[in-house]
């Protein structure tokens, strides 16, 4: 069962994404039909009509049913109560619809409006690799792999993985390596060898400091823009003030700042149009993905 604190009940998963699916499409498609359930889900149109009722009754007075339509609408008192309402949300839900299609990722097919999305190439990597990472993290167990980094050949390591990191190019896990002695950054398509899950991971999350450690990065236009060019900027980032405080763990602040275009320093504004006004106080930390 899983704990729904917005209304106080225990749902069941499945239920649970069916009501996310009715929300979602009303929230983005502006209509919602039982059709949308029963062509997603593969239930009877009982089912269906069951769960709006659900929904009704979590969420009341947020959906208003058209009778000449034959569907429901987001009333002018919509509040979510199963998705959190954002663009990033919304781009995410595209992003998963288009990579996975009907799957046990909620997808989001939008109708009329033409959808892109831009990937990286994708990289080369096992799926018995991604699964038996993917458990070692789930049950805190140390897993054995051989590793190709980019300075030395293929090593056997020794690894305390806590979690998975999609730094916007590529997947890594953030691990506690017995052979280096601390935590570092290890890219999936590099393990060349199937993990052997071993005992108990002694290192944890909680014990990685610089993943622990939030660090502050004020941003602003680049102050050579004009006004007007740095009003936009401004705008575009949702800063207050012509400044952005943007949070960052330190462990992923360099990739932070490379997506930013922020790891060198550039004084073109048309190359950089954002500034690192902190650079001094916040340095970049040493790091990257081995």
């Amino acid at each position: 069962m899983i704990d729904f604190p917005q209304n106080n009940v225990s749902l069941k998963w499945d239920t649970r994404q069916r009501l996310a699916l009715l929300e979602a499409t009303a929230l983005w498609e502006g209509r919602v039909t039982t059709v949308s359930l029963i062509q997603l889900f593969g239930i009877s149109r009982g089912q269906a009509s069951k769960d709006f009722s659900l929904y009704h009754q979590l969420a009341a007075g947020n959906l208003v049913y058209d009778r000449n339509h034959k569907a429901y609408f987001p009333s002018d008192d919509f509040v979510p109560r199963f998705m959190r309402g954002t663009a990033d949300e919304y781009f995410r839900l595209v992003e998963a619809g288009s990579l996975l299609g009907q799957s046990v990722v909620l997808p989001i097919v939008p109708t009329g409006v033409g959808v892109e999305c831009l990937f990286p190439p994708e990289r080369k990597l096992d799926f018995r690799v991604l699964r038996l990472i993917h458990q070692s993290i789930r049950e805190k167990r140390q897993f054995r792999a051989s590793y190709q980094s980019l300075t030395s050949p293929a090593k056997l390591l020794t690894l305390e993985p806590h979690t998975l990191v999609f730094n916007g190019f590529r997947w890594h896990i953030r691990a506690f390596s017995r052979e280096h002695g601390d935590y570092r950054d290890f890219v999936l398509a590099r393990f060349v060898s199937i993990p052997e899950l071993d005992g108990s991971a002694a290192f944890g999350v909680d014990d990685d400091q610089d993943w622990q450690q939030i660090d502050s990065l004020l941003l602003a236009p680049h102050p050579g823009l004009s006004p007007q060019q740095q009003a936009v900027i401004a705008d575009d980032f949702g800063m207050v003030d012509g400044l952005l405080n943007l949070q960052v763990r330190r462990a992923l602040k360099l990739y932070v700042l490379r997506m930013l275009h922020l790891d060198t320093e550039h004084h073109d504004p048309k190359v950089q149009q954002i500034v690192w006004l902190n650079r001094e106080v916040v340095p970049a930390s040493e790091g990257l993905s081995l």
